[in-house]
Order: C-alpha cells, then structure tokens, then sequence
C-alpha cells in the first residue's frame, strides 16, 4: 500500500458549536493510494491539525509503503513521538489512520468491519442518546431510545445533588426500569461533589458518572473508581494505547470512552479493546453511532452500546439513521462515507 496524495481541510458545519469544536474541531483527511483508490478519514485539531498533517505526518506517509494501517500508524506515531503524544498530534493522526483505513478496505473491496471479523455483522446495535436538556431527554424517551445519558455540565461546578437526583428521578420516572441512565460531568466537579452526588443518585441504578474531574486528576479517578457507588467512565480526552494503559494500571476507570476521531484512530481503537480485554474494562466509545467507531464497536465489543451522533456534524454522509431498533452499520466497501455533497 503506497500513498501518492494527501490533504485535510476543516469543513463548514453551519450548526456547530461556536467553542473549542470549531476552532480546533473536526477535520476532513483523503488519502490516495497509488492505484487510485481513495479514503477519507475524520480527525481533530481544527487548523493546527492540518497544519501537522501538512507539515510533519507527509514526511512519513506519502510516498511510503506499508502492509497495513498499523504498519503506517507505528510510523506516524514514532516520527511525532518528541511532542505528540496527547492532544493535537494524535487527533490529526486519527483523521490520517482512517482515511488509510478506509482506502486499504477499499482496496479488497470488503467493509471495514469484514477487516475485523469473520462474523455476520449484527441487525443492529443498541445505542443511547446524549441529551443536554430536560426536552431532550424527554424527547430521547419518547423516541424509544434504550438508554439516555444526562449531560449536567450546565449544574456547573458544585451543583446541589437535590437538583442532579430530581433530573435522574424524573428521568428513570419516564423511562422505567430496564433502561439505562449515565451522568456526563464534563469534568466540572471534584471528588467530594462527585461522590455525594453518587450516593444522592445510586438508587436509580446509574449506569456511571462520565468524567466527573479533568481528564488529567488521574489519582482523582482512582480514588473515586475506588470509593464511588457508580462506576467511573473516562477517556473521551486520553490519546494512544500509552494512555489507556495508564488509566488500567492505576484503575482509574471501569469504562474506557474512546474518541475514534481524537485518540489516534481505528488502530488505537483496536489496541484499547485489547488493553481493555486484559484489565477487565468496558469499552463504549464516544459517539459510537457515527460510521467510524461502529465497525469495532460490532466486532470486537461483547457489550456493545453505541452513543448518539452529532446532529450538527454535516460534513460526512454516510451517518447512519437511529431506529426504535438501534443503529445500523453502512453497507459497501470501507466506511461507507463519502464528503457531503459530493457527486
């Protein structure tokens, strides 16, 4: 597999978040092997991504051949390795590694999931629909979504536990048992507000509290990993299979979120269930129900929940439609996305 051409570019998304998520948001990677086939990857980093990509992962990636996509991703992580372990090097990464991804399943005109199974892909996989207000939750329930997680970061940083435990009673009041329910913090709280609010919200039989601190107050995750009554989740902002590991051996989460669009893409995905799998993890990625992450979520996950797309991230078609059922993955070679608009 040889790669000719390369470029990144940020899309236009007309409803996206005017934050971090524009400025250093999502970018669009299409790579072109040397027998003309093309791939396209989704990665992160905004403009300083394009600008690594353009200028640093070129220099080991075009005009290069290798075997496989891991073979090409040992390469771009070994050359940026003095400074790119976390952050922006690896969200540009993940946009290179699934373009390469794609194009490579492409070339042997198979899925990319045909790539990591010799299985029947399922019907459908269960998802759950991140909800950031009490419409939409209420919304989420009416659908017929099988679980919901509640997005508290607009509590702020020391909300009262009162507050969280009316929204999660008047929640799991809707949705009945058998449903799950999660916490998304955003990283606001501390240890103390994390583990009141468990105890103020245990008996809903939460599912787990996502990133209740910031991503780097590692001894913070052990503790409440430890102590909290609700499983801990967290890795939507860790990078590599280095950093996953590390979040294993300090048992610092019982649920691994991966990024497949920021963590350093589809081989590090694969390397966290692995990872995953010898430390007695769960693993549900961040929005699963996009084309990228479903086909490992589909064949390497014995618990698989897919978390709602982005509603506002128009640049790919190809993001599957959610049903009462679930979500489905794309048919045809690859990932089965294309750039939006494109003919």
């Amino acid at each position: 597999m040889r790669i000719k051409r390369m470029r990144a570019w940020q899309p236009v998304c007309e409803s996206a978040p005017q934050d971090w998520r524009s400025l250093l948001g999502q970018i669009l990677v299409e790579i072109e092997l040397s027998t003309g086939t093309i791939g396209l990857g989704v990665g992160g980093g905004g403009i300083s991504g394009i600008h690594v990509i353009d200028s640093v992962i070129s220099e080991c990636v075009l005009n290069n051949s290798y075997d496989s996509p891991a073979e090409a991703h040992a390469a771009m992580v070994t050359h940026t390795s003095f400074y790119g372990r976390k952050g922006i090097v690896p969200m540009a990464i993940s946009g290179v590694d699934l373009a390469i991804w794609d194009a490579f399943a492409k070339e042997q005109k198979l899925s990319v999931f045909e790539l990591l199974s010799d299985q029947q892909p399922p019907d459908f996989l269960p998802m759950y629909q991140t909800v950031f207000d009490d419409r939409e939750a209420s919304a989420a329930v009416a659908d017929g979504k099988q679980a919901v997680k509640l997005h508290v970061e607009r509590y702020g940083d020391k909300p009262d536990p009162a507050d969280i435990r009316s929204l999660v009673k008047a929640t799991r009041d809707k949705l009945g048992a058998g449903k799950s329910i999660m916490i998304d913090a955003f990283g606001r709280w501390n240890v103390e507000t994390t583990l009141e609010i468990a105890s103020a919200i245990v008996e809903f039989d939460i599912e787990w509290i996502e990133e209740p601190v910031g991503p780097e107050a590692l001894d913070a995750y052990s503790f409440l990993n430890a102590k909290s009554p609700i499983p801990i989740a967290g890795g939507e902002h860790e990078y590599l299979k280095e950093g996953f590991e590390d979040l294993a051996v300090r048992q610092a989460v019982s649920v691994f979120q991966p990024d497949i669009n920021w963590c350093g893409g589809l081989t590090t995905l694969i390397d966290i269930y692995r990872v995953a799998a010898d430390y007695g993890v769960r693993v549900v990625p961040h929005r699963g129900s996009e084309p990228y992450s479903l086909p490992a979520i589909a064949a390497l996950d014995s618990e698989p929940l897919a978390e709602s797309a982005r509603s506002w991230f128009t640049a790919i078609d190809g993001i599957p439609e959610p049903t009462r059922d679930g979500v489905k993955l794309n048919d045809g070679a690859g990932f089965g996305v294309s750039v939006a608009g494109a003919s």
